[in-house]
């Protein structure tokens, strides 16, 4: 129910430094000619799976980074830089990172130490050849959205130490849980990637990665008096105007690989993620009739904040003996986090329909203490990976957690948890052939449930640790050499917390997510790449007597199916063009915890296309999107729960150029 917005002065125009910034990058570096960078940039033609892809400014697949079979890993605390522990309460942006890979199923063979729900996995910027280059990106749409951005590379030593770098500014329309017109922010944003290789056993990478929002808009949740949706209503701003603000996301750490010898090697990494929201909003709609005829209610929150430090140790062994690979791994990571949340103060600004956006007077809001919360979980591991020449694969491992949480709230004596699970994993895979391989696992983890929401009776209360587990299984088929069929089935447990009857926020039951999982990608005829899959299933919830608790046994917001399908074609006759097509489907799901409320299915089509060309000699191209091409109409979940509107049909354009 939190957005990032705080109240702060709007800037006219690009900002002075920001624009000083961009135009020295690219004249410090566009005085040497390059290899392309991203002008070629095309995931659909890049991904080895359906499973989620992000590449730039684009991401494909069936996931992202919040949202795995159901779950969310980056709350679970599965998101890794180049496979190291990394506790995110940033975003990381484009000026750090080429993008992201989610890592599940087949694709977690052979990955060290795996978590239920699958791993987001960060890939660092690449430093390049040695040689100096820039990438500028203009870009244009969404509704109001436009920017510049420049990365580059300025190699300081030759190949032993260069500096990937990059600036950027935007006026955005994206929100927390989509792109909606109206609902702009302005985000500056300046990161850098330094990597240092004094020899060919060492590298040393560090990571500074700092992005500020200001003017950012906030979005109006909707929600029902009763078991309806809200009806249509139009699409377009209906926000405060007074509800605006800024936040501030900080990434850097760095990390280090050292080769120890023959057989051994290091890998290390310390990070500091930090959000910080001075003053945020929450625009809320309740109590919504059939009419839209709703009580108004407007919130806002002192500052909330949250900083960590988490990082990783890992020491690899290598063997061989014969047709066999041995790995042996040891390692020892963990998390430091401090938040403060709470605060707020709600006041109740009159009744109103949800289409007029009618504008209120800003309240003189009045805040109260908030809670302080620090949680810490250190990990220490040993793994062993077994590899059979072209024939199998088999991985176990085993890792000892150490969980403690403190909580310090306003008018409640401090409370404290502790918990110490063993986990396992374990991992196996066959080949027959020189096409087929055949998986399998079992992974266990855990995770942080947080505390009891602001309107339950316990608020505050320290929730139990959340102890899960994954079963998964399938097959990949190679039907060409380009072409790759993924098959698999997955089972995952949690726990699942909400309100019972008398106001406690508490375990009711259990979250039971079963499915299929269909994944086909590569380049099926010349010039023709594809990447689709399907995801078959549902997320049960299991418990005694949850109809009389109000719990349905179908978690809000979960589909029995789900589809995506992108495909991109180049013209063989013009081969600087290309074309792309994606069709996203979503069916009926429950919209609300009593499973009373089904949101019907929706299919969202976009059409675009991509021209290469070369500008000022260098490499270049001009993307177009055209997104929810019929004007589809539906409404959002959250998992609030509450609704938002899904944005209208719009445009997208960016134009890249490597010099």
């Amino acid at each position: 129910m939190r957005s990032p917005c705080a109240r702060f002065e709007r800037p006219g125009d690009i900002p002075l430094a920001i624009r000083v910034q961009i135009v020295f990058l690219i004249a410090v570096l566009s005085h040497s000619a390059a290899r392309a960078q991203h002008a070629s940039d095309n995931p659909v033609a890049s991904a080895d799976d359906a499973f989620g892809l992000t590449l730039g400014l684009e991401s494909i697949g069936m996931y992202g980074p919040g949202g795995v079979r159901g779950f969310n890993p980056q709350i679970a605390g599965n998101v890794r830089i180049n496979g190291l522990y990394f506790d995110q309460q940033a975003g990381l942006s484009n000026r750090v990172v080429e993008g992201s890979t989610i890592r599940v199923g087949v694709s977690e063979i052979g990955y060290a130490f795996p978590a239920p729900t699958g791993i987001v996995d960060y890939d660092l910027r690449h430093p390049g050849n040695g040689t100096p280059t820039v990438t500028v990106v203009t870009n244009a749409g969404p509704f109001e959205s436009k920017g510049v951005s420049a990365d580059g590379n300025v190699p300081v030593i030759d190949k032993q130490l260069q500096v990937p770098i990059g600036v950027s500014y935007q006026i955005s329309t994206q929100t927390p849980y989509t792109q909606n017109p109206g609902y702009t922010s302005h985000v500056a944003n300046f990161g850098a990637t330094p990597q240092w290789s004094p020899n060919d056993r060492l590298t040393f990478r560090w990571i500074f990665d700092w992005q500020q929002t200001t003017d950012a808009r906030t979005l109006p949740f909707v929600f029902t008096a009763g078991d309806f949706l809200p009806p249509k209503i139009r699409r377009g701003y209906l926000g405060q105007d007074w509800a605006e603000g800024r936040s501030l996301s900080k990434n850097y750490g760095g990390t280090v690989n050292a080769q120890l010898g023959e057989r051994w090697s290091l890998a290390a990494g310390l990070f500091r993620s930090i959000s910080d929201n001075p003053v945020s909003f929450s625009d809320l709609y309740v109590n919504t009739d059939p009419k839209g005829f709703a009580d108004h209610l407007v919130i806002g929150y002192p500052d909330q904040s949250t900083s960590s430090t988490s990082g990783e140790i890992r020491l690899t062994g290598r063997f061989s003996a014969n047709s066999w690979h041995h790995s042996v791994v040891a390692l020892a990571r963990g998390r430091d986090t401090l938040a403060y949340y709470g605060g707020e103060d709600v006041v109740d600004v009159g009744p109103a329909f949800i289409d007029r956006g009618l504008q209120v007077s800003e309240p003189a809001f009045r805040y109260s203490p908030r809670t302080s919360d620090r949680t810490q979980l250190w990990s220490t591991g040993l793994g062993y990976r077994g590899q059979w020449d072209k024939r199998g694969d088999l991985a176990v491992g085993l890792q000892q957690e150490h969980y403690s949480k403190s909580v310090s709230s306003p008018g409640a004596p401090q409370a404290r948890l502790g918990d110490h699970p063993l986990r396992f994993y374990g991992q196996a895979s066959m080949r027959f052939g020189e096409r087929l391989t055949a998986y399998s696992g079992y992974t266990q983890g855990l995770e942080d449930s947080g505390t009891a929401s602001n309107g339950a009776v316990n608020r505050g209360a320290i929730l139990p640790t959340a102890r899960t587990w994954q079963a998964d299984a399938g097959v990949r088929y190679s039907i060409t050499s380009s072409v790759k069929l993924i098959a698999g089935i997955f089972e995952i447990e949690k726990p699942y917390f909400n309100l019972d009857t008398r106001g406690i926020d508490r375990e009711l039951g259990k979250q039971r997510a079963k499915g299929a999982e269909l994944s086909l990608s590569g380049e099926v005829v010349k010039n023709l790449h594809l990447t689709s899959g399907v995801l078959m299933g549902e997320v049960e919830i299991v418990g005694a007597d949850l109809s009389a608790e109000g719990v349905g046994h179908i978690a809000f917001g979960q589909p029995h199916w789900m589809s995506t399908s992108n495909a991109d074609y180049t013209f063989p006759w013009w081969p600087a063009l290309s074309m792309d097509f994606t069709v996203f489907y979503f069916g009926d799901s429950p919209a609300s915890i009593d499973s009373k409320v089904i949101n019907p299915a929706q299919t969202i089509l976009s059409l675009g296309g991509r021209y290469k060309f070369h500008l000022f000699g260098s490499p270049a191209a001009l993307r177009v999107q055209a997104n929810n091409l019929t004007n589809f109409y539906f409404w959002n979940m959250t998992y609030v729960p509450g609704f938002t509107q899904w944005p209208p049909r719009s445009v997208t354009g960016y134009l890249t150029a490597d010099f």
